[in-house]
């Protein structure tokens, strides 16, 4: 009789906890404009200002498979590049909307395990991923908001001027080479010892991250109402004090925060077609990347599923009593579906 492995429902059941997740998600940010303001900022923003903006975003979502691909090369493993690409996306795309937590960091436990990292591995490719986020942060944040501070909201209102964390955000940056540069003991946090990276590999991290954030905050410049005047660097500081304050409050994919930043910015030269602009950039680089990557998630479990009980029910077929044969191999899930 055939029997299904409770460990092979894991899978399947966090798409479908996912899928809700995303369908609420799309429910709440479909009430927030109405449809006439959303059809206003649609139609003031140039096709061809949309299509490069959609371009770009679809670039983005390619550039971030460089964060685990770095992440891979600190701890030492190599996996085919279709692999990196496939949880990469799928880490992204939902946990830019669901959160690290909930989506992105149960996919890459889920996907790299099976692929064979150790639980230590794993966690430390976790650690250098946020690593490299946040060294782009503090390099492009810190030069943008030096060079062109801006005045927060006040229910965001920081102790000290935009412009003095930038300055911070630069030192730390400035502290992290020094690091990677001079020092090459493991630091023991809890039951890891991780190494700083050499600093080579940071000014990689540093440097992906800062296009990754440069590529995301153009791609909201474009979306952005055409008759209205708005400074570019006004956005990307604009956009980055954002994405840093929504990580600090845990907010996923920084909903409300990036909206009230904005408009409390831009509304003199913007006004309320902000709000539209925001959800035309929600929609190209949250929601329809989280669309796809639900689709290509349960399409990925369902194939891997069939193939894993296809395996398993040629294996009982061949070994009736459930005794293994010494010398076959013993079947495993496969890996490459």
């Amino acid at each position: 009789m055939f029997k299904v492995d409770p460990r092979k429902l894991v899978g399947p059941a966090m798409a479908l906890v996912l899928f809700v997740f995303a369908i609420r998600l799309l429910l709440n940010e479909a009430g927030k404009v109405s449809r006439e303001e959303f059809v206003h900022g649609l139609t003031s923003v140039q096709p061809a200002y949309l299509f490069i903006a959609a371009f770009l975003i679809a670039l983005n979502y390619g550039l971030l498979a460089c964060y685990d691909l770095l992440a891979l090369r600190y701890v030492r493993r190599v996996l085919p590049l279709r692999r990196v690409l496939l949880v990469s996306f799928l880490g992204y795309s939902l946990g830019n909307n669901l959160g690290t937590l909930i989506a992105a960091a149960p996919i890459r436990y889920r996907f790299y395990h099976r692929w064979g990292l150790t639980h230590t591995q794993i966690v430390a490719l976790v650690s250098v991923l946020g690593l490299t986020f946040w060294s782009g942060v503090c390099v492009l944040g810190g030069v943008a908001l030096t060079l062109a501070p801006v005045e927060l909201p006040e229910k965001y209102a920081l102790p000290f001027g935009t412009r003095t964390l930038g300055i911070i955000l630069l030192s730390i940056s400035v502290f992290y080479g020094l690091v990677c540069a001079f020092w090459h003991k493991p630091w023991p946090i809890g039951k890891l010892h991780l190494r700083p990276p050499s600093l080579g590999l940071a000014t990689v991290q540093a440097s992906v991250a800062a296009v990754d954030l440069l590529i995301s905050a153009t791609a909201l410049y474009l979306v952005m109402p055409g008759n209205a005047v708005v400074p570019f660097p006004m956005v990307l500081a604009a956009y980055l004090v954002a994405i840093v304050i929504s990580l600090i409050s845990q907010v996923p994919g920084g909903l409300g925060v990036l909206e009230l930043i904005l408009w409390t910015l831009l509304k003199d030269t913007v006004g309320q077609p902000v709000l539209a602009s925001v959800l035309i950039f929600r929609i190209l680089y949250y929601l329809l990347p989280l669309f796809v990557g639900m689709i290509v998630l349960v399409a990925h479990e369902i194939y891997s599923g069939a193939v894993e009980a296809r395996t398993d029910a040629k294996f009982e077929a061949d070994h009736p009593l459930g005794v293994s044969d010494p010398e076959l191999p013993t079947p495993t899930s496969m890996e490459d579906a």
